[in-house]
């Protein structure tokens, strides 16, 4: 099953291969900005979008996992 949520514009998986074992990565690419001190940070579009990726990551992924989100825009920092 795809995942699909507002804002995002590309989503793709890894490995992360270290001692203690190997997880699964969820990278999801997104449009919002993620610093909280930019003036268009949008919290609860975040929030979402953290919530949605969490649910489709335990419905889809077996085993270890974590999410990556990134930001596509420019002057995050």
């Amino acid at each position: 099953m795809t995942f699909r949520a507002p804002h995002v514009s590309f989503v793709s998986f890894s490995v992360e291969v270290s001692t203690s074992g190997i997880v699964q990565v969820m990278i999801i690419e997104t449009d919002l900005h993620l610093n909280p001190h930019h003036p268009s940070y949008n919290r609860s579009a975040v929030e979402r979008l953290i919530s949605a990726a969490q649910d489709y990551a335990r419905t889809n992924i077996e085993g270890p996992s974590s999410i990556r989100v990134i930001s596509t825009r420019s002057g995050e920092i």
